[in-house]
């Protein structure tokens, strides 16, 4: 009967700490908040068929042509055109901000378990809690999203920066954590930069 009162305190205090995590606002993450500038200081532009451009380490860069290993950002537009667009310099108000985790397309090689006949998932196992498994987590980047808001270029979306590929091992810290305010602007450099409202 004991046992039983404990896991209904358990599972009482697991729902009401759960629902108090999800009305958290998206407001504010770290020393980014919504209401803040996105201030663009030169025009950039986004190539046809796209509808990103990445930055990193203050330059411009292609989707192929940036590195995994680092942080970068990228400007995004919501309509995709056959023609390069143009994003004007310009203020644009952070309406509100997220996080969020992406995993990047993988080619699909299949593994051979010639002794053991094992099957390859992304599922977390018994032996994987007790790290006897060579099974790796799959390589991610964590980011976070500035959705954007302009009255003279409203097909701008958001300003998403990330940290590098990872799979979570030590040795890719501290590249791999999600931007910060002074991060982002170092990602930026003379491109644009974040402005708080202090």
């Amino acid at each position: 009967m004991l046992i039983r009162y404990f896991f209904l305190l358990l599972s009482l205090s697991a729902t009401i700490t759960l629902y108090g995590c999800s009305l958290q606002s998206n407001r504010t993450i770290g020393d980014i908040q919504a209401g803040n500038t996105f201030i663009l200081i030169k025009d950039i532009e986004i190539p046809a068929n796209s509808t990103r451009v990445f930055i990193q380490n203050g330059h411009l860069t292609s989707r192929n042509g940036f590195d995994h290993s680092d942080q970068h950002c990228r400007i995004e537009v919501r309509d995709l055109s056959e023609s390069k667009q143009t994003v004007l310099a310009e203020k644009f108000k952070i309406n509100s901000v997220s996080i969020d985790e992406e995993m990047i397309a993988q080619s699909k090689s299949a593994t051979v378990h010639l002794a053991f006949n094992t099957v390859k998932t992304d599922y977390l196992t018994f032996i994987d809690y007790l790290g006897l498994n060579s099974q790796e987590r799959p390589e991610t980047m964590d980011l976070i999203h500035l959705n954007l808001k302009s009255k003279i270029q409203p097909n701008v979306m958001r300003l998403t920066c990330a940290g590098s590929l990872s799979n979570g091992d030590i040795a890719d810290d501290p590249r791999s954590y999600r931007p910060d305010l002074k991060s982002i602007n170092k990602i930026l450099g003379n491109i644009g930069y974040i402005q708080t409202r202090n």
